[in-house]
């Protein structure tokens, strides 16, 4: 019997049938097919819908009686073959004869291919691991008529034999019911109201889904053409961000390895699976092109690192301990300075110390955007799996779908923003959700997976990271950071203007040495509109964008030129000072 397995709980069964004619029959026999497939039994946990034990494959080989519908089929393992000398003894007397000379027909049919094959020495013998079970079954079935007029019937008989393309009415789904029986193990499952579906039927399910795949990969083909376009310059490679390009590319690597395999092992439907299978690995090669080239060109011309510097040697801090230092001097002395000597362990660590040692965790798992990234995936696919329910397949389509966050952390640390447009942001997320959706939201899929509750999460996962970049764009890198977690205020580009006398002072700024154009002094804000909640939690969304934007070096330009100047150099026109990000 198979070992750990629950025969009582609910069995999940996905059974194959495949029907031909003997050819060992005389033209004035009984008609009858032979049937041959595979039986899948699986027991799923009703929360997670995941396979809770190995699944059971089966081998069945039989006769189908089309006049009433009924099935005979003996049941072994998947690496035995049933025994079909047995078949005569299922079958009614009166088509006993016929079935057992059927049957001696096929038998000396499959013992001159096996001579073949053992002198040619392609004989191949099964050297599969011990199955779930041992148990021998007998399947006995029963197929429901379709309910449809004749007329019905005499119609989808000609559109058959001549396709015109003219609309007919749907057909019930074919459904049968049977009983499989183990008498040596004293088992018996009830297979009530089965679906199936007829090659035809799922050839064209196959060829319209390869149609779909085939358009969203060309799609996402010419988003990453244009996320090339957008990252052409130096100054948007370096704040590009390398975790997007890695997800994308794992994500591309899985459905062209899938399509391609699929294409391979079947025959009908080989042609259809193609097309998405090489417009898939064409992406591949796209992505691999532009991450080694993101990842050369940050390599190459890294930016200086925003975190603190290394500390001293021991002997120089030693040496300035003696020494007056000013308050910000001795902090950061403090706060990177490693502790040369070993400290006792205490028992109980105060609220003071417990603090720190949050502070130096955080620090280190966010000392750079690729750290944080990983950090905030992990912490979320740990909070997913404990606490939401999500099984570990969910939580790898988890980790694909956390493409954007790579780019926000980037921002953040690189304190950028309008790294990519927001059309190209939009479309990329809605185009790489379909396999995700198609596999576990769509009841009718091609692998027939039931829709779980959890996928819920990956479309909302995307939609936050998706709102938090765009944002990003209007707000700045950190709008969606706290202050209490926020202490580095960037670099005020429209501070406010003080007239001491409204006659002295003009109402222009001189002219922008980059359109030649002039400079209004108007104060108004060019933003978005923000809510007064959202002003007071957030500084940085309470901060104005004006017209004019005034550098450190005190130079003054359009707001949108120099943003615009800054996307392919970040100096000052004028000077060729640094320019922090704008």
């Amino acid at each position: 019997m198979g070992e750990g397995w629950n025969w009582t709980q609910p069995v999940t069964a996905s059974i194959s049938i495949s029907s031909y004619l003997s050819a060992h029959l005389s033209k004035n026999s009984t008609k009858f097919y032979r049937i041959k497939g595979l039986i899948e039994l699986e027991i799923r946990s009703p929360k997670q819908n995941l396979v809770e034990l190995p699944s059971i494959e089966l081998r069945h080989e039989g006769i189908h009686f089309p006049r009433d519908g009924s099935i005979l089929a003996l049941v072994e393992p998947k690496h035995i073959a049933p025994d079909i000398r047995q078949l005569p003894a299922l079958v009614p007397p009166a088509l006993e004869n016929v079935t057992a000379q059927m049957i001696a027909g096929q038998l000396k049919d499959g013992l001159s291919n096996f001579e073949k094959q053992a002198r040619a020495g392609t004989l191949q013998l099964s050297n599969a691991e011990d199955p779930p079970t041992q148990c021998s079954f007998i399947f006995y079935g029963h197929m429901r008529p379709v309910l449809a007029s004749r007329r019905i019937i005499s119609a989808y008989e000609h559109e058959m034999q001549s396709p015109s393309g003219i609309p007919l009415p749907n057909l019930t789904k074919p459904t049968f019911n049977g009983v499989l029986i183990s008498e040596e193990c004293g088992i018996a499952l009830e297979f009530d109201t089965v679906q199936g579906t007829s090659d035809r039927m799922f050839n064209r399910r196959m060829f319209t889904y390869c149609a779909i795949a085939s358009a969203i990969y060309y799609m996402l083909l010419q988003l990453s053409l244009q996320v090339s376009d957008q990252w052409r310059t130096t100054t948007n490679l370096l704040r590009g961000s390398r975790a997007v390009m890695a997800t994308w590319l794992i994500a591309d690597i899985y459905t062209a390895v899938a399509h391609l395999m699929a294409a391979v092992m079947t025959t009908e439907t080989r042609y259809a699976l193609l097309f998405p299978g090489v417009l898939a690995a064409i992406l591949v090669a796209t992505d691999v092109r532009l991450i080694t080239y993101l990842n050369s060109v940050q390599l190459l011309l890294h930016p200086p690192n925003p975190t603190p510097t290394p500390p001293a040697a021991p002997t120089a801090a030693l040496q300035t301990q003696n020494q007056p230092t000013s308050t910000p001097a001795a902090s950061h002395l403090v706060r990177n300075v490693p502790v040369s000597s070993p400290r006792t362990i205490k028992l109980s660590l105060s609220k003071q110390e417990i603090q720190a040692f949050s502070i130096k965790l955080i620090n280190f798992l966010y000392a750079n955007d690729f750290r944080a990234w990983g950090s905030t995936v992990a912490l979320l696919s740990f909070f997913s799996f404990a606490f939401l329910g999500v099984p570990v397949y969910g939580v790898w389509f988890l980790i694909i779908a956390s493409t954007w966050l790579g780019q926000i952390t980037r921002n953040i640390f690189q304190r950028s923003r309008r790294v990519l447009r927001h059309d190209t942001v939009i479309l990329s997320s809605i185009f790489r959700l379909f396999m995700p959706m198609y596999l576990f939201a769509c009841p009718d899929n091609l692998l027939n997976i039931e829709p779980v509750a959890w996928i819920p999460i990956i479309p909302i996962w995307v939609l936050l990271q998706t709102a938090i970049l765009i944002g990003q764009d209007y707000f700045g890198p950190t709008w969606f950071i706290p202050d209490i977690w926020n202490k580095e205020d960037p670099y005020d580009y429209h501070p406010d203007l003080v007239r001491t006398d409204e006659e002295s002072i003009e109402s222009r700024l001189g002219d922008c040495s980059i359109c030649m154009e002039p400079i209004s002094a108007d104060q108004s804000d060019l933003g978005v509109e923000r809510g007064r909640l959202l002003q007071l939690w957030w500084k940085q969304a309470a901060k104005k964008r004006r017209v004019y934007a005034m550098a450190p070096c005190g130079h003054n330009f359009h707001t949108k030129c120099l943003e615009q100047w800054m996307e392919i150099k970040t100096i000052c026109p004028q000077c060729r000072g640094l320019l922090p990000p704008i």
